[in-house]
Order: C-alpha cells, then structure tokens, then sequence
C-alpha cells in the first residue's frame, strides 16, 4: 500500500514500506540477519556506531546490583529453611524442590524490585538518537519523566508485571534445570562421554531459547509503550519517538501481544512494492521480491535475533566439547 493524501492536505502513512512518509529519524523494517541490523543502526544519519551502546549505564548498574542481591537473598531463605547452601550444585542433592523453590523465588523477588531498570534500559535503546526528537536525555530523568506521565505505578506494575514475574520465574528454571535433566533423565556424566554431554547441553539450550525468546520479545514491546491512558496530560511533555516502526494501537497484555505478532507479523510477506523519491523529489514506486519460503513461518516475529544465539549455542558446544574431550582423553 503507499500513501494516500488527507483531507487537510497532508500525507497518511499507510504502509511501514512507505520511504516517502517515514520519518527521518526512523529505521526501515529490516529484513536480514543481526549483523544487517547492525549495519543500518550504524549507518543511519541520526544514530551512528554509538547507538549500539545506548542503554548500557543502566545496564550495568542494574546487572551490578542484581549480581549483588539475588544471591544473598537465595542464601538467606536456604538458611531460614535449613536447606543446602547455594553453592551446591543441583545435581549434587537428592532432593532439588527445595532449593529449586528457594533460586526461582529469590529470582523473581530481585526481578521485581529491579525491573524499572530494565524498563528504563528499553526506553533508552529504543528511542531515537535525534535530539530534537529524543524524549528521555539518560537514565535519571527517564525515571523521573514516566513516574511524572505514567506515575509510581507504572514502573513496576500496569501491563508490564505478569511479563516480569514470568520472565524471572522461566528464565533460571530453564537454565538450572538442564544440568538435572542430563544427568537424571539422560543419564551423562561430562566425565564418561563429553562430547554426548555437550550435545545434550546444545539441545536443552536450544529448547530453553525457544521457550524464553518469546517471552522476552513480548516483555520488550511492552515495556517501550507508555502507561498514560486515562491521565492528564503533561503540559510540554514529548512524544516517544522510536527509532524502529512500532504499532499503533497498543498491546493490551501478553496473551494480545502474541496473537498480534503472529497475526500481522508472521506469514507470507505482504508487501509488494516500496516508495522511494527519485534525485527530482518525485515518488517512484518499485516492486521488491517476495520473502523467501523460510522466513515465512507465523511465529517468526517472536524469534528477533534468534539466528545469531543459536551460533552462539553452537560455539559454545564445540569449545566445550573439545575441551572435555581433551581434558578426559577418551570416550564420546
């Protein structure tokens, strides 16, 4: 679809496809891999190398803090339940329930209270680099302006909390159950068969990548829309101004943030030609190819970036498996 006029004489934007009607601080869709994301990140006008970095201070104070306090807080409930210290490993103990309730709860709890970090952190990568668009200048005041627009709440709670609780909660309960499953179901010792250990690890995290991905693709296109419904305006306040295309209408949860990304995401490509304008300012319309038959499966906008974590998996099987190998000198 291209760009129709309006009835005050300006241009609706009917297609994210439309070169002509998008903002210049925006992104095209991109189709590729990390690598081309990265690329156009880079050689955008009004974001640069440097926007690969955004975010990154809070980042840190936040994982800095949370390396601090998960921990202490799972040796404190295994003390006041008189279970095995923390520093045991899993597969070590007969009965995993225990510790396995106390690390899930400790998570989640430290997940809670330092999710406005995380929700800032987003705010900051996703919004555009311009200045005069951008509407958080850092971390300080992008706390300061959402608690402002969208008050106390809405760093904690509102449609972003079920996806908080959710994401602590799966997250280490797929990683530290991994090492369980091999050796209780599968019955590997890294010791007697390497190499089948690690490619029992390959598998499970793939598995784990599958589950946690879509959870932190919606997690994250949650977190960048504003909480302001039913509010009074803030007088002078910005609009959010995103550098990749984002929907319009809001996402009412996570159930209706998944149904509307397989829906309008997935399937068959359905744009058929693209506008541009010529060295004389004039709109050329062009057709461009169909996606090829693989990049057309209905779950793929819930897979961003999985390509380039499944290389990683990959790396690090075959390190860690030439390295159990060699240490061991034997068998598979």
């Amino acid at each position: 679809r291209s760009s129709t006029p309006s009835s005050l004489g300006s241009t609706l934007r009917t297609s994210v496809y439309d070169e002509a009607t998008r903002p210049n601080y925006q992104l095209p869709p991109i189709e590729g891999g990390t690598w081309k994301a990265v690329l156009s990140l880079a050689k955008h006008p009004t974001e640069g190398w440097l926007s690969l970095w955004k975010g990154q201070y809070t980042n840190w104070i936040y994982e800095m803090l949370y390396m601090v306090s998960q921990p202490a807080l799972e040796s404190s409930l295994n003390t006041v339940f008189d279970l095995y210290d923390d520093t045991i490993a899993l597969v070590h103990l007969d009965h995993v329930g225990p510790n396995i309730a106390t690390m899930v709860t400790s998570h989640v709890v430290v997940g809670f209270i330092l999710s406005p970090f995380e929700l800032v952190r987003t705010r900051l990568i996703v919004q555009t680099a311009n200045p005069l668009q951008r509407k958080y200048s850092g971390m300080t005041n992008c706390f300061k302006t959402i608690i402002q627009e969208e008050g106390v709440g809405a760093l904690w709670g509102g449609i972003n909390l079920f996806p908080t609780l959710a994401y602590h909660a799966l997250t280490p309960l797929f990683a530290n159950s991994i090492p369980l499953i091999i050796d209780r179901v599968f019955k590997l010792s890294a010791a007697d068969s390497p190499v089948l250990y690690s490619l029992a690890e390959l598998g499970l995290n793939t598995v784990d990548l599958l589950l946690r991905l879509p959870i932190e693709t919606v997690r994250k296109r949650l977190q960048i829309q504003v909480q302001n419904k039913g509010r009074q305006p803030v007088h002078g306040a910005k609009k959010y101004r995103t550098v990749v295309e984002t929907r319009k209408k809001p996402y009412q949860g996570m159930v209706d943030c998944v149904y509307r990304i397989i829906k309008e995401e997935g399937g068959h490509h359905r744009r058929v030609s693209q506008t541009t304008r010529n060295s004389d300012g004039q709109v050329v319309t062009t057709p461009v190819p169909q996606r090829p038959w693989y990049s057309a499966w209905g779950v793929r906008g819930l897979y961003t970036g999985l390509g380039i974590q499944l290389v990683g998996n990959v790396g690090l099987f075959v390190v860690g498996a030439v390295n159990k190998f060699q240490d061991e000198g034997g068998d598979l």
